[in-house]
Parts: C-alpha cells; structure tokens; sequence
C-alpha cells in the first residue's frame, strides 16, 4: 500500500500554498523479503517555485534482535522529513522540460501523484540503529555455552587467557597500579 497524493490542485496554486494530511498506513519497508510497517503522523505539503516541500512528523514501531542477546526489541521510530518533490512538468500545460535538473531527486509523476512511499522507506532505514539494544547495560550471550547473562552467570569454566596477548600483561598491570 503506497502514501500517494495528488497535488495537481496545489501545483496550479501560487508559492506558499500549503496542504495538511493526517497519515495512517503501511509502508513497504523491505522489498527482498517483503516487510511492511504501520505509520502514523502528520505531513504538510508547501507549493514551491520547483514542486512540492514535504514536511513530516511520522513514527512508527519495529521489532529486532537485540544484538548482544538476541531477545527482540521493540523500536520506536520518530521520523523527522523534509524534502522537495520536483515537478517533471510545468502544472498548468502540462509540458515535460527536456531534461530533469536533479534525475536523483523525488519526482511527481506525469499524473500528478506524490508517492511518499520511497521517502518514508528510506528515513526508516536510516533510522534504524546499527546495533539495536535491549537495554543498555545489556550483557548480552555467553560466548561458550550460549547462556542469557541478562538471567545469570552460567558454569563455564574461565577461559584460558590467549597467549598472544601475553606481552601486553605487564603494561595492564602497571596501568591497574598492581
């Protein structure tokens, strides 16, 4: 389910001109194994001399691993947007320029339609941590048996200290105060 709108209206109406919209829906977040997620806020949209500013508040929740534990994390998202939406075409005669100013910039269709749904997707994405935490003093998996430290030390026995670090000990210990 896309976010579109027609702006045809506000692309005949002078600099300036605004449009408010309450946005609910669900947005297609991952298109390899398709993920969608709910969303939720406000969006307005300013006539420039170019197209379209969009300006959004939007949030919405996703649910990941935390990256020391594994226990699933609920993520709230609070997306700050504002980008331009250039019009391919003057508004009212409907003449496509000979060629686009920014081809890398968002595009409203010969149609008139603003798609928010590649916006939205990308604000998502990097909004989301790199590492996602349960919590912060997380103390995430033991590396031997797999045991949750979060709930308890487990009984592995101490690992044996790896030799090749060996030359570093003493400056450790004069930096300890041993």
């Amino acid at each position: 389910m896309s976010i579109q709108y027609n702006v045809s209206t506000l692309l005949k109406e002078p600099i300036g001109a605004t449009r408010e919209y309450e946005v609910e829906s669900r947005v297609l977040i991952e298109e390899d194994e398709p993920r969608y997620q709910q969303i939720a806020g406000h969006t307005t949209f300013l006539r420039t001399s170019r197209g379209i500013l969009v300006t959004a508040q939007l949030q919405g929740v996703q649910s990941e691993p935390c990256s020391r534990c594994l226990q699933t994390v609920n993520l709230t998202l609070q997306l700050e947007i504002e980008e331009e939406y250039l019009a391919g075409f003057d508004a009212t005669t409907d003449a496509k320029p000979a060629s686009p100013e920014e081809p890398e910039a968002f595009q409203i269709d010969a149609h008139h339609m603003l798609d928010l749904e590649e916006l939205v997707r990308q604000y998502w994405t990097t909004a989301l941590p790199m590492r996602p935490l349960c919590r912060p003093e997380c103390q995430g998996l033991c590396a031997t048996c797999g045991q949750d430290l979060n709930q308890g030390v487990c009984s592995c026995s101490v690992v044996e200290k790896d030799e090749r670090w060996s030359a570093l000990r003493p400056l450790v210990k004069r930096l300890e105060g041993r």
